[in-house]
């Protein structure tokens, strides 16, 4: 392998060296039974494995003998999504991927590999936004099938279309925990292992989870995901958003023992190349610069937001996250069920602290309190592996959503929502957070923020129907306090 993880876009248009190495492995790989922990399917059952889903889409056989590893909760289902696990575990699943595949290259060609990653955020690139043209020829260079587009997308796409909120704003967040853990750039914090937990870190909600949806067919059901062969390649690029982040100057990256032995309850393992070699098990700690699943990229400025080295762009600096605070000041009274139309659901504030909200939330001065308000959305449950929903505060009585544009508030991809909501006794739903405090302070301008209440709508756009509706348990405005640093 190379020394650096390259942007795919600078390798080589069509089927360059990497990519056409690429499907000549992911072909061999995929020929393997899922019983071989170096075979393509068992990698891919490593991030969520459903026997039945699997069985349906004819990627296994009835009598086909599915390994106690991905049964036993030793090496299936493994992905951590929801908490702070979820860029440490994936680093470590991209490290373990690369090095498997890097070996079939070596073995078939003779060749050196490494995983590229795609940049589609490269606002510099106006061809970004498109899937590497190798992922969706129909045919490999020798005129076989080509292995890199097998496996179901969005019908006919080519790109992806900028929507659901598609954005870098998450690298304007400086601190990867905030306060009790229910905000922040990395996920909420849990101390045992958890599939899907229920606090979605920014990184993770976009630009991770739109990616997923808006790639469609495979990428946007995590039983699945792993499968695509783009799958990596976008992980990729949020591993490398993510270390951006970290050598950023001001960020604050969290150090709590918990986060780097975790979790107390179920080792992380990946496998290495190998005939069934023993696994390695790993925590955060071993991510980390310096750590056994580390890997160095070429670039971290290019697409990222950011600049290593420099200070850059922050929502506000809101003082150590040790300092901040995070508190409810206000919830809907009941659960609300969206279906096929928008659904409007109440928030009673408490007006003391809506008001020293509304008053402190512009501060920019060194020394001044400051606050955000953020929306979130808890327990949310559905049967759709991917659902969009839009979200919008304070709409006039009547209004179409699609017309007042300046009452929007986010949208959500809800990637893995059929699993966070499974019966069985490990899962509680999702939940997410929105930053709505730039909305906040236009409606305050234009006297439309009431400190004793909050109107939400929430408005299905992809795999939210009456027959498949999803349920948000909770809906709740959440202060954070700091002072300007």
């Amino acid at each position: 392998m190379t020394a650096f993880r390259q942007d795919v876009a600078t390798l080589g248009s069509g089927w360059n060296k990497t990519l056409l190495n690429y499907a000549k492995a992911m072909q061999a790989l995929d020929a393997q039974p899922i019983q071989d922990r170096t075979s393509w399917k068992f990698l891919g059952a490593m991030h969520g494995f459903h026997p039945q889903l699997w069985l349906n889409e004819n990627l296994i056989k009835a009598n086909t003998p599915i390994p106690a590893d991905l049964t036993n909760k030793t090496y299936g289902n493994q992905c951590q999504h929801g908490s702070w696990y979820f860029l440490s575990w994936h680093r470590a699943y991209l490290f373990s991927f690369e090095a498997i595949v890097a070996a079939k290259v070596k073995e078939l060609t003779g060749d050196d590999w490494t995983l590229p990653y795609w940049n589609y955020l490269n606002s510099s690139d106006p061809k970004a936004l498109y899937l590497p043209e190798a992922f969706v020829e129909k045919t490999l260079p020798d005129g076989s099938p080509n292995p890199l587009c097998k496996y179901p997308r969005r019908p006919g796409i080519k790109a992806i279309k900028p929507g659901g909120g598609f954005s870098l704003e998450a690298m304007e967040e400086n601190d990867f925990i905030v306060g009790n853990g229910n905000l922040g750039f990395g996920g909420g914090i849990t101390g045992d292992f958890v599939q899907f937990a229920d606090i979605t870190g920014e990184l993770e909600s976009n630009p991770h989870n739109t990616v997923h949806g808006l790639v469609g067919g495979y990428m946007g059901n995590a039983y699945l995901a792993g499968l695509d062969p783009i799958f990596w390649l976008h992980h990729c690029n949020i591993d490398r958003l993510w270390e951006a982040w970290m050598n950023t100057p001001g960020k604050t990256m969290v150090h709590d023992p918990l986060w780097l032995n975790g979790p107390a309850n179920r080792s992380f393992i990946m496998p290495v190349p190998g005939d069934n070699a023993p696994g390695v098990t790993f925590t955060s700690k071993d991510t980390l610069k310096g750590g056994k699943f580390y890997r160095p990229y070429d670039d971290l400025s290019i697409g990222t937001g950011v600049k290593p080295g420099v200070n850059a762009v922050a929502r506000v600096n809101m003082g150590s996250p040790s300092k901040q605070t995070v508190h409810p000041i206000g919830a809907n009274a009941a659960a609300v069920t969206i279906g096929s139309a928008p659904v409007d659901s109440h928030i009673d504030l408490e007006p003391t602290a809506a008001s020293s909200s509304i008053a402190t939330m512009g501060a920019t001065s060194p020394g001044k309190a400051v606050a955000r308000l953020y929306l979130a959305l808890e327990s949310v449950r559905g049967s759709a592996p991917s659902p969009l929903l839009d979200v919008y505060v304070n709409l006039p009585d009547g209004a179409n959503p699609a017309l007042v544009p300046d009452r929007y508030a986010g949208s959500l991809t809800l990637f893995g929502l059929n699993v966070a909501s499974e019966k069985d006794g490990e899962h509680n739903g999702l939940g997410y957070t929105i930053d709505i405090t730039d909305l906040a302070q236009r409606l305050t301008a234009a006297g439309d923020f009431d400190p004793n209440h909050l109107r939400v709508t929430l408005v299905p756009v992809e795999q939210i129907s009456d027959e498949a509706p999803i349920t948000v348990e909770r809906i709740s405005v959440l202060k954070r306090s700091g002072v300007v640093t």
